[in-house]
């Protein structure tokens, strides 16, 4: 259960990058567009990390979610962290609308 408990928190912990990933493309998108020639805009090594992992996120949330489908058939569903089950389940729901319907 240590494993679950580890992989729910890196769901959480992607999950607050896929906020950060949002913020950050509508941060982008509200910049004015300038012409210029031959420049490359860099993207600093924290905003890297973020959009990885906010697209990561809905693979892992898709995994813990078939994760926490699979303990509560077992019966093991004392030792799920429910919280985060909850949390992670609503991101999902979020993530498949905002990739996929919007």
């Amino acid at each position: 259960m240590k494993v679950i408990s580890f992989f729910s928190r890196l769901a959480i912990i992607c999950n607050i990058s896929f906020l950060l990933f949002i913020f950050f493309q509508k941060m982008e998108s509200a910049k004015p567009v300038t012409h210029s020639s031959d420049t490359v805009s860099s993207i600093s090594f924290f905003k890297d990390i973020v959009i990885t992992l906010g697209i990561f996120a809905i693979i892992i949330n898709l995994l813990m979610i078939i994760v926490y489908s699979i303990i509560i058939i077992t019966g093991k569903y004392k030792l799920l962290p429910k919280w985060m089950a909850i949390v992670n389940c609503l991101f999902l729901i979020f993530q498949i609308f905002y990739f996929f319907f919007r």
